[in-house]
């Protein structure tokens, strides 16, 4: 009986062991980085050899590991007199690593002070104890992007997403215009190619009315915000924990489908044979914006549903997201190179959103956070 229960633990201790990561290989991690700036607004040193940036704030995302909540664990520091950083006690694994700087400029022409910020980004796979470079240079801003996603639906167990939408922001100073600008649903597809052609592959386009490229009717003020809903009433009355969208700018309509037309103006359905509502995937999809002046018939699925082409080079701005970091890529990388909303389950009722407003480096795993709780409009 003794040697019965003796064998009986030294199988629960090995199981055990098995599931516990040795300390010898995993959390003792040091992953240290210099910061350089590549912009030519920070002077060299010539001690040292290289332009520091110094205390920038530096942002390590896990894209291995996550909390009770199922967000990825974060760690901040901030780079010292000489633009190094360092994180210790990391486990193994892939992170992504942010770097942002506010710095103060002299504008010569008018001889007024602004604030421009600095950037640095990159994907590291931490293998062991590692040193490394991170190149910073001037934030790359779009005057028009996607500004944040409300995807995964309401916290229900009645399956309910009707509550959707997508916000556009103008980051400029100058007023832009919304005239036959295209909002379009990519097909959820990986596509072996999709790198080297010279179109983005879709198979829903919702089009803002009058003409694209010169129309000047659907004016969008610098700095403002527009939202687009799925369907812009108040879904609170159907789902508590649902969004009140009834002040949504835009509703997303379709004219071949049997949907309520609201009161809010129009993103219509170019697709006749389309008769569904713009809806996205609660998990893994990507949205595109274009300037709405070129889309053409692409392939045929094998179900027979004809998919479109969107120029790349009319392609204004576009977000992939993924809850599952290893998914592959719908959206080329040449638009965005990663994922938002990494770890962000499905009916969570959270989105997500640009660090700051416009901020756009065409990554999405470094440009978006979740929120907890959707800000339409704001």
């Amino acid at each position: 009986m003794k040697k019965i229960l003796t064998l009986f633990f030294v199988i629960i201790m090995l199981f055990q062991c098995a599931k516990s990561p040795s300390s010898q290989i995993d959390g003792e991690f040091t992953l240290q980085l210099i910061v350089v700036d590549q912009s030519g607004l920070i002077k060299e040193n010539p001690e040292i050899g290289y332009a520091p940036v110094i205390d920038a704030k530096a942002i390590l995302k896990s894209q291995s590991y996550f909390d009770n909540s199922g967000k990825p664990l974060e760690y901040v520091a901030y780079s010292d007199s000489q633009g190094v950083v360092e994180f210790k006690n990391l486990l193994l694994g892939r992170y992504i690593i942010t770097i942002e700087k506010k710095l103060a400029v002299k504008i010569k022409t008018t001889q007024t002070m602004d604030t421009v910020t600095i950037i640095a980004s990159k994907l590291i796979d931490l293998m062991s104890t590692m040193v490394d470079t991170l190149k910073a240079n001037v934030s790359l801003n779009s005057s028009l992007v996607i500004n944040e996603i409300y995807y995964c639906g309401p916290v229900n167990k009645a399956f309910y997403f009707y509550d959707q939408f997508v916000e556009l922001y103008n980051n400029s100073d100058t007023t832009v215009y919304l005239d036959g600008l295209i909002l379009c649903r990519g097909l959820q597809k990986h596509k072996p190619d999709q790198d080297s052609v010279d179109y983005v592959q879709v198979i829903y386009i919702y089009q803002f009315p009058g003409e694209p490229k010169v129309g000047r009717e659907y004016p969008l003020g610098p700095h403002e915000y527009v939202v687009v809903a799925q369907d812009a009433v108040d879904h609170s009355q159907y789902i508590d924990t649902a969004l009140d969208l009834s002040d949504a700018d835009w509703e997303f309509y379709n004219p071949y489908g049997a949907e309520i037309d609201n009161p809010a103006p129009n993103v219509v359905n170019v697709i006749p044979e389309n008769s569904t509502d713009f809806m996205i995937n609660l998990s893994h999809n990507f949205v595109i914006l274009a300037d709405g002046s070129d889309f053409y018939p692409g392939e045929v699925s094998e179900t027979g549903y004809q998919y479109y082409h969107i120029p790349i080079n009319t392609v204004i701005d576009g977000v992939e997201y993924s809850s599952n970091p290893n998914s592959l890529k719908e959206l080329t990388r040449r638009v965005d190179a990663g994922f938002a909303g990494v770890g962000m389950s499905k009916y969570s009722g959270k989105s997500v959103q640009r660090r700051h407003p416009g901020f756009d480096t065409n990554n999405s795993s470094l440009d978006f956070i979740i929120l907890d709780h959707p800000t339409p409009g704001y």
